[in-house]
């Protein structure tokens, strides 16, 4: 068996030099209070959305689905007017189409 040029040295755990590990203290409860609002204080905006959207209706009949590309203008549009009548795109695009009482 060969050693590959290494030499017949055993490497061992103990032979290792290992980086020491710094491990940073937990946060206590009390300064994640004042972090969240220090960051408003600076005018952070959350990220996470605010609401979630409708689910489309319960799936009775076949399902199809549809990629549209278009103005961003008649898009946000589109999302405004679901959001505001509380409606899922297809129940809206039912509703457009004439088609609520299928």
């Amino acid at each position: 068996m060969t050693n590959y040029g290494f030499g017949s040295k055993k490497v061992t755990v103990d032979t290792l030099k290992l980086p020491q590990s710094s491990a940073k203290p937990a946060v206590p409860v009390s300064n994640i209070a004042g972090v969240l609002q220090n960051g408003q204080e600076l005018g952070f905006v959350s990220r996470e959305p605010n609401t979630r959207r409708k689910p489309g209706p319960k799936r009775t009949e076949a399902q199809d689905k549809i990629t549209v590309t278009g103005r961003k203008h008649t898009i946000d549009q589109l999302k405004a007017y679901c959001d505001l009548e509380g409606l899922s795109y297809c129940e809206a695009i039912e509703r457009l189409l004439g088609n609520e009482n299928r």
